[in-house]
């Protein structure tokens, strides 16, 4: 027998008789405890992103779920592909590293396990989560993947903590129970998992049937579960004859990325059935996909909202209005600001412009519109106003009136969502 042979042979024994002795055990179901998290999906960093992480690790009471890596294949051969992570935000406590490996990292989990730690052991994180969207025939390769990367992790890197996604399709399988006994923290991804096949299919984000058996089912399995939700609209595309195309789940392609004649459709989350997950008592902890970012995030809810459902409370859409004097004398400038909801549509706002009434000039700005004509020396009725980042003030408009910006009111407000 090969050296090579005889060391496999005991690699294997080796995680036999660990599984058997149950070091890599798996509590009862029960109570459900954990912090709640964000996930951050930024490939590339800005200081915008840089500076939104670093608030919630100082001030924030969330886990931050960094992407670590992906992993790829070029030509069989491994690369992985990182994002611009700041080296002092993994030494951080309440940082875990996302590594998003493919399906055909389960063809070689053992090798797979040694990509794995290699780049743990490069950031110099012992936090790490497992993201693979593992087929149900393949799950005790996922469970080999788990146990090899236990066996490999150096002792002299410290204790690992080790986390993984799931989908509810993975719960009723009996070798889950396999890949939970390896690992620490177990997620139960609950939005973006079955696209539509057709135009005229409806879709949403997620189903309110399939998510409260799934959550049913993870506390029944594992009292450690957590739960992941989105804060974040997906983008679907369906090609010309109405077939589907693609589901973007980490941002908004731009019109000149797709083909002529595809059409996008965007899910937005239900702050309805979120609302209801938070009030039931099988909800588990949750963390959210993904961390709002003020100023780069256009189609994320904002963090006041998601605080307010972590609390059981059901916020309220709206549309806020402030008329602020301008920075020349004589001027006004119109915000908005969209609170609780990732506007699809705009909207349009009836203004009263006070005593004197309709003399001045408007300029519409940030590609809101006027509604009708525009006339020299009169200002508009009535305005239309583009969607926004939810819960980001913008200017919509500039005006010239001698009117007290105090008695300029938004009379109305049509459309929206």
């Amino acid at each position: 027998m090969s050296a090579k042979l005889i060391c496999l042979v005991a690699g294997c024994a080796l995680i036999a008789a660990l599984v058997a002795l149950r070091i890599f055990k798996a509590p009862a179901s029960g109570a459900v405890s954990g912090p709640n998290g964000f996930y951050v999906w930024q490939r590339h960093w800005s200081d915008k992103v840089e500076a939104a992480v670093s608030a919630e690790l100082e001030i924030g009471t969330h886990d931050v779920y960094l992407l670590g890596g992906e992993l790829e294949y070029e030509e069989g051969r491994p690369r992985w592909r990182g994002a611009d992570v700041p080296v002092r935000l993994w030494r951080h406590s309440r940082v875990a590293s996302v590594f998003r490996l493919p399906v055909q990292a389960l063809d070689d989990p053992d090798k797979s396990a040694a990509e794995v730690v290699s780049r743990a052991a490069m950031l110099g994180v012992s936090r790490i989560q497992l993201d693979v969207d593992v087929p149900e025939s393949m799950i005790v390769r996922y469970a080999e993947l788990v146990e090899r990367i236990r066996v490999r992790w150096p002792s002299e890197s410290g204790a690992l903590r080790l986390g993984a996604t799931f989908l509810p399709c993975h719960l009723g399988l009996k070798d889950i129970r396999r890949v939970l006994a390896g690992i620490d923290e177990p997620v139960i991804q609950l939005h973006g998992i079955d696209a539509p096949k057709t135009h005229s299919e409806a879709w949403s984000l997620m189903k309110r049937k399939t998510v409260f058996r799934a959550l049913r089912s993870a506390r029944t399995l594992d009292g450690r579960f957590k739960m992941a939700l989105p804060s974040y609209a997906y983008v679907l595309t369906f090609n010309a004859d109405g077939s589907f195309r693609r589901l973007y789940a980490e941002g908004l392609p731009d019109d000149s990325e797709l083909p002529h004649g595809v059409v996008r459709e965007i899910a937005a989350p239900d702050l309805g059935l979120l609302h209801e997950i938070f009030k039931s008592p099988l909800r588990l902890p949750v963390i959210w996909f993904r961390l709002p970012v003020r100023g780069v995030d256009r189609w994320c809810l904002e963090r006041e909202t998601l605080s307010l459902l972590e609390r059981g409370e059901l916020p309220e859409a709206s549309v806020e209005f402030a008329v602020r004097s301008g920075a020349c004398t004589g001027t006004v400038d119109l915000v908005v600001r969209y609170r609780h909801q990732i506007p699809i549509k705009g909207v349009a706002a009836v203004i009263d412009w006070g005593t004197r009434s309709t003399e001045g000039e408007y300029f519409a700005l940030n590609g809101s519109g006027v509604d009708g004509e525009t006339v020299h020396g009169r200002l508009p009725s009535s305005v239309q106003i583009p969607p926004f980042a939810c819960g980001e003030e913008f200017v919509f408009g500039k005006a010239i009136t001698q009117s007290d910006p105090r008695e300029i009111s938004i009379k109305e407000v049509k459309g929206g969502q």
